[in-house]
C-alpha cells in the first residue's frame, strides 16, 4: 500500500501541477499554496500519525492531514480523539488492470490533448460550440513504464445520467494503453466510485482528511 499511496500521489501531483513532495519517511509532504490549504501531509501506511497529528494542529499555515487506510473508522476516531476536523467524505484509492477497461463507443464528439505526461478528454456540450461550455471532461498523467494516474473527472448536472463520463473513462483508459500504461490509479468521491465500481475499478484503501479545527 506505501508503494500504491506514492505512485498515485506522484500523478496526482502532476495533474494538479505541483512541486515534488517532500517525502519525510512517515508522509508525504505536499505544498498547495492555497489560502485554506497550503500544505498536505499524506500518512504513508503502517506509520503513526500522531506526529503529523501534532503538526498540523500546530502549524502556522492551513495544513491538512490524509490518512490511507484498511481500518477507517479507527483512523476517524484517532483523528477525532487528537481535536481535529474530520472532513465528512470517505474517499476511496482505486486501481484497475486497463487492459481490463471498458471501451465504450460514442457517437459525442470527443477532444484530446496531450502535455508532455498529461492527457486531457473533453466531451463539448454542444458540437461546435464557440463558448467552450464543456458537458464533460477528465485528464490523467501517465507515469513510468505502467501508471496513469486519472484526475478531476466531471460531468456537468445538465448531462449526467447520459453515459458520459463512462465515455471519458473509456477514452482515458485507451489513450493510456497507446501511451504503454497497464495500470490505472485514481482517488475516488463517494459519488464517483459507483461509476468506477460498474467500470472494473477495484477499491484498494479508504483515504481520509482531517484539518485543525
Amino acid at each position: 500500500m506505501d508503494d500504491l499511496l506514492r505512485r498515485w500521489q506522484y500523478g496526482w501531483g502532476l495533474c494538479r501541477g505541483l512541486p515534488p513532495a517532500l517525502d519525510r519517511r512517515i508522509a508525504l509532504d505536499v505544498t498547495l499554496g492555497l489560502p485554506h490549504r497550503d500544505r498536505e501531509l499524506f500518512a504513508l501506511p503502517g506509520t503513526t500519525p500522531a506526529p503529523l497529528i501534532a503538526e498540523v494542529l500546530h502549524a502556522p499555515r492551513p495544513t491538512w492531514l490524509t490518512v490511507t487506510t484498511h481500518q477507517a473508522d479507527e483512523a476517524a476516531t484517532e483523528l477525532r480523539s487528537a481535536g481535529l476536523e474530520l472532513f465528512d467524505e470517505r474517499k476511496l484509492l482505486m486501481t484497475i488492470d486497463l487492459r481490463q477497461h471498458p471501451m465504450p463507443t460514442t457517437q459525442h464528439q470527443v477532444l484530446t490533448t496531450t502535455e508532455g505526461p498529461l492527457e486531457r478528454v473533453c466531451v463539448p456540450a454542444w458540437r461546435d460550440s464557440a463558448d467552450g461550455e464543456e458537458a464533460a471532461r477528465g485528464m490523467m498523467a501517465v507515469v513510468g513504464d505502467d501508471d496513469a494516474v486519472m484526475h478531476d473527472i466531471h460531468t456537468s448536472p445538465a448531462y449526467r445520467r447520459q453515459g458520459l463520463g463512462t465515455v471519458v473513462m473509456g477514452t482515458l483508459a485507451r489513450r493510456a494503453l497507446d501511451r504503454g500504461a497497464s495500470t490505472g490509479l485514481l482517488m475516488a468521491t463517494v459519488e464517483g466510485a459507483a461509476l468506477y465500481r460498474q467500470l472494473g475499478w477495484v477499491p484498494q484503501a479508504t483515504m481520509l482528511t482531517a484539518k485543525a479545527a
